[in-house]
């Protein structure tokens, strides 16, 4: 093309990849880390000082709380707060702001490290769908920022010096710094990115081309001294993170939260070959990701290339995080960011221009990445954003469907406070939504906790003895369990086997609420209990007639309670069936299925019933529904296999 038309060509292409972003960005809030720091946001700000001991939970009240993301909280509750209503659609509308800004650094960071646009463009394409994933509004999106700059200051430099001219914005990394060590737990990264620069600067003159190809370093080398200056810089850079309201205690966090043995089990921690993450999409971009770029870097030393000026810096980055990325897979976005401009870099140079059929392909790059581009974002903007196949974020603003606003707002109406026993993931929000006039008895911080609480929380949900123990040691008025969870059957066991009895007040798909019969609610319970509808509990098959229809009666009071949920339409379908009305139960079935709500649980559920009386043909169809949006569900394999042998 013409220059001035493939000068346009290509920023269509940059435009078409900015639609992508935000299709795979503007998405509901999904993370419930979020409640956590917009209340300590609110408290820094009100307070003018910086939490250090815990006062949101009733089991860890008092105990040492190092709020290491507190600026991070304190952008967020601002962005939350600069206009009217609760501000979710603001937090969203940031979060692809900050998206965006972070696909332009890393663009940025690519060309400064000697990559193409035909090759930067789509190698970050799609690096950014593996990235949405973690892509959230929580305080690792501006570690992701600090991460590109780092990586774009150091790749200018080095192209910089490798011409021979100076620069003078590698002091910026300082300021960054002490930013990053108060944004988020990773800022270690930081002088570990310096150091790795140092190295690499101390390895390229060293290290030639293959035999017959150019040397390694076509231009003037860098300074003799390069290497030395980095490494002083590494050491600075490791003082500046001396800057935060802790000192040197921070140091010390991020090891003593890594080397808890309890993190082996919170999901971002697992390696990435665990069985709950290689089942993602997620996963399938890494690995793609990582293959690509190795092949890359293999294939530039089979061949002859002229190499860029800064690789030894760039192939050290994707050795270091890959590494990191298969200790935890909570740190794929991060090897995927940092590897992008070497990797796409030495894609450049694998790319023979000379060569007329390449350079043919390479006229015509802006139009198929363009193209790709907008066909990406058309997809992500109507069928939504897929981590699995049962978890898809839909385009949007404001909370998410798995955030339990409908129960946190029973408790608000009937006004439950003081203390309560819940569920890890429900803490936040509950904090979120009541603190102070309410303390949680488990949130996600996890080292406020630390190991004897986790474990003593652990065993409340499995043993009743260990659980009413649990409830008089925090004098919880209630009970809040997201029952929609793996796994979570047991502590329903656990619940119901309390004595003197503690009965469901309130449920829907989400969570349910338990309060004592005869506690200082016997009240509530008296008017809002149900005897025979537990979510937690619920099978088909289990009911006699006499408590089917005592199920019937309180499925009209659930309906209205908590506007019709699908839990609840379930139970009614059974009761109908254990009492004979199997031409009503079929039909309120058959408007179930055609709403196909994506929810596993509930096809297990409506599976089973059909198992129990003998269908194989019904239950296996709802079964195969329940694992293709599960397909990790061995409750929904094991009755599968069932009905097929019926079916037989």
């Amino acid at each position: 093309m013409p220059a001035p038309r493939r000068i346009l060509a290509w920023r269509l292409a940059a435009a078409a990849l900015g639609l992508l972003v935000v299709a795979l960005t503007f998405t509901p809030i999904t993370n419930n880390d979020l409640f956590l720091h917009l209340v300590t946001g609110r408290t820094v700000l009100e307070r003018h000082a910086i939490p250090t001991v815990d006062d949101y939970s009733a089991l860890a009240r008092g105990r040492p709380y190092v709020a290491h993301e507190w600026l991070s909280a304190v952008l967020f509750r601002l962005i939350q707060t600069a206009g009217p209503g609760e501000g979710w659609g603001r937090l969203v509308i940031a979060k692809v702001a900050l998206s965006l800004l972070l696909a332009w650094l890393l663009l940025r960071a690519a060309r400064r490290a000697g990559a193409a646009r035909f090759a930067a463009l789509p190698c970050l394409a799609w690096v950014l769908c593996l990235a949405a994933a973690r892509i959230q509004e929580r305080p690792h999106l501006f570690a992701y920022l600090a991460l590109a700059c780092f990586i774009l200051i150091l790749s200018r430099r080095a192209r910089r010096l490798a011409a021979g001219r100076s620069d003078r914005r590698v002091w910026l990394l300082a300021p960054l710094q002490i930013l990053w060590t108060n944004l988020h737990g990773s800022f270690f990264l930081g002088p570990g990115i310096a150091a790795l620069a140092a190295a690499g600067a101390a390895i390229e003159p060293r290290l030639k081309a293959p035999a017959g190809g150019d040397t390694a370093v076509p231009r003037p080398s860098a300074p003799p001294r390069e290497p030395l200056f980095l490494a002083a810089l590494s050491a600075g850079l490791l003082l500046l993170c001396l800057v935060n309201p802790y000192g040197p205690a921070l140091l010390r966090f991020p090891f003593a939260l890594t080397g808890s043995r309890f993190m082996e089990r919170i999901y971002e921690w697992l390696p990435p070959y665990a069985e709950s993450f290689r089942t993602t999409y997620m996963a399938r971009y890494y690995v793609v990701w990582a293959l690509g770029s190795a092949v890359a870097w293999i294939g530039v030393w089979s061949r002859p290339r002229r190499l860029p000026p800064g690789w030894p810096f760039h192939l050290l980055l994707f050795v270091t995080f890959l590494g990191l990325s298969l200790r935890m897979n909570r740190s794929v976005t991060d090897f995927a960011l940092a590897t992008l401009p070497g990797t796409a870099a030495i894609a450049t140079a694998l790319f023979d221009r000379r060569a007329p059929r390449l350079r043919d392909s390479a006229a015509a790059a802006p139009v198929a990445v363009t193209a790709a581009c907008a066909a990406g974002a058309l997809y992500f903007f109507i069928a939504g954003y897929p981590y699995n196949p049962a978890t898809v974020r839909r385009p949007g603003t404001g909370l998410g469907p798995g955030v339990p606003v409908a129960a946190a707002d029973y408790l608000a109406r009937e006004r439950l406070g003081g203390a309560c026993f819940n569920t890890y993931g429900a803490g936040a929000y509950l904090v979120y939504r009541f603190y102070p006039d309410l303390r949680v008895g488990m949130d996600s911080r996890n080292d406020v906790y630390g190991e004897e609480l986790y474990a003593a929380y652990e065993r409340a949900l499995q043993d009743p003895s260990a659980l009413a123990a649990m409830l008089d040691r925090i004098a919880a008025g209630f009970i809040f369990i997201e029952w929609a969870e793996p796994g979570i059957v047991t502590a329903g066991r656990t619940v119901r086997a309390l004595d003197p009895p503690w009965l469901p007040i309130y449920f829907d798909d989400r969570a349910v609420v338990y309060a004592a019969a005869d506690g200082p609610r016997a009240d509530l319970v008296r008017r809002d209990g149900y005897h025979e509808l537990d979510p937690m509990l619920f099978r088909p098959g289990q009911w006699s007639p006499e408590e089917a229809m005592e199920a019937i009666r309180e499925t009209e009071r659930s309906r209205d309670a908590a506007g019709d949920p699908i839990i609840t339409r379930v139970m009614r379908i059974e009761a109908l069936r254990t009492l004979g009305q199997r031409e009503e139960a079929d039909r309120e079935e058959e408007r179930l299925v055609r709403l196909d709500p994506p929810l596993y649980h509930i096809w297990i559920l409506l599976g089973l019933s059909h198992l129990e009386r003998g269908e194989g043909g019904a239950a296996a169809a709802r079964l195969t529904r329940a694992l293709q949006l599960n397909p990790r569900s061995s409750a929904a394999a094991a009755a599968l296999a069932e009905a097929r042998r019926l079916r037989r």
